[in-house]
């Protein structure tokens, strides 16, 4: 049997209630009505015992292929702790690989977009493209957003930067050239209010050098937030208080589905 067209990995640490809650409206907005082969595999990083022993019930529910759980112990990657889990995603069993952090969330505005055709589609057209991202609270980052020269295509734009929040990679684009930029070493990252590279730093040093280009494709029917707030306006890091993505999170729900229907 073929492998699928696109691994989506949602990497995961402890924020289960929010999990149970943003992974089905992820895989609804990514995959419903899709024409393309997927798995979908939850990578979970420095869970804790009493949390990870709960997931294995929960995988036939969400439609869940793989669950991976990963001690802390031996092996960690410097800076931010996210690094680790990122850079352990690249099993190459498919040539897109879509990863996804367990406090964002998706909704598709418009019912029969069918996101991972357009990704694939846009991958195809453009050969300089090797990641794609797109986040709508995107004005909260302390690095800005910013064009990087003339637009991918119509509505798609090129762009200096994207968050790890939400990725798509063209994976034989985008490895051998992490490879040559450290994205393997455990101590190439650095994560300290005077000096940052973490792992959206080195994807946005892909994407952004050797012609290449990563795409943001702002005008597709995708919506897609972080359910967190900075610390404090232009500061580098967020609240990571489970108390303040539950709000935000109820505030998106709230304006998506306002009736409560199931995705």
């Amino acid at each position: 049997m073929d492998n699928p067209t696109f691994q989506i990995a949602f990497l995961f640490h402890s924020g289960l209630d929010l999990l149970k809650t943003t992974l089905p409206r992820c895989l609804e907005a990514l995959t419903g009505g899709t024409s393309q082969s997927f798995e979908v595999v939850i990578r979970a990083d420095g869970t804790p015992a009493d949390v990870a022993e709960q997931l294995p019930a929960l995988l036939d529910v969400w439609g869940v292929d793989e669950l991976q759980l990963r001690r802390r112990h031996r092996h960690v990657a410097s800076g931010d702790a996210s690094n680790n889990g990122h850079r352990r995603c690249f099993s190459l069993r498919a040539p897109y690989l879509i990863v996804v952090e367990d406090d964002v969330v998706m909704y598709r505005t418009e019912s029969s977009f069918d996101v991972l055709t357009a990704c694939r589609e846009l991958f195809e057209r453009h050969p300089q493209v090797p990641v794609l991202s797109k986040v709508n609270d995107y004005d909260q980052w302390s690095w800005k957003l910013a064009d990087e020269g003339p637009p991918v295509e119509a509505g798609v734009r090129s762009v200096n930067r994207l968050s790890t929040h939400f990725i798509a990679y063209h994976v034989a684009r985008f490895v051998p050239v992490a490879e040559r930029f450290g994205a393997w070493d455990l101590d190439v990252f650095i994560d300290r209010p005077d000096l940052s590279y973490n792992w959206e730093d080195l994807v946005s040093h892909v994407g952004t050098t050797g012609g290449r280009q990563i795409a943001f494709p702002e005008a597709w029917p995708l919506d897609v937030f972080h359910c967190d707030r900075k610390v404090a306006s232009g500061s580098m890091y967020h609240t990571q208080r489970p108390a303040v993505k539950a709000e935000i999170l109820a505030e998106l729900e709230q304006r998506y589905r306002p009736t409560g229907t199931p995705a």
